[in-house]
């Protein structure tokens, strides 16, 4: 019975926690998933380069379209009382041929990305290249975990 009320109590902070993170849901989608407990992970996924007011940010440009994605990420993990410094986990989405990563690509994404981590980098990024992410004019997709 405590399993139940746990789990039913997790869904409803994890719903309460998405509809407050993403008052624009056709824009793209920001799931955020925060446990609430200290010690515990907080999952951020689908952060693209739109910004405040759900426009592209950088067609064309990889390198602006990172810093657009970074400035989503910092402004995620405020509204949960967190830092880069708590991020754990870096997942990088490019566009490109799957299972084929542009290395040059990987080193705009990697650059722009520990300008925002400094030199708290997470142990842990991965570069994984897909076809298409969201529309053909977006370039990047970044994840994160971070922990409390």
């Amino acid at each position: 019975m405590k399993f139940f009320f746990t789990c039913l109590a997790s869904l409803l902070l994890t719903t309460f926690v998405q509809a407050q993170t993403n008052p624009n849901p056709q824009l793209g989608y920001t799931y955020k998933v925060d446990t609430g407990v200290v010690g515990k992970e907080v999952y951020i996924s689908g952060q693209r380069p739109y910004n405040a007011s759900g426009e592209l940010v950088g067609t064309g440009n990889l390198g602006e379209q990172t810093r657009q994605v970074f400035q989503n990420l910092v402004a995620a993990l405020d509204r949960v009382g967190m830092t880069m410094r708590n991020v754990k986990q870096v997942t990088y989405h490019l566009r490109g041929t799957p299972g084929q990563v542009n290395a040059a690509a990987s080193q705009t994404a990697s650059s722009v990305g520990a300008g925002f981590f400094g030199q708290i980098a997470p142990g842990l990024q991965q570069v994984k290249s897909l076809e298409k992410i969201v529309r053909d004019d977006v370039l990047i997709e970044v994840e994160v975990i971070a922990v409390k």
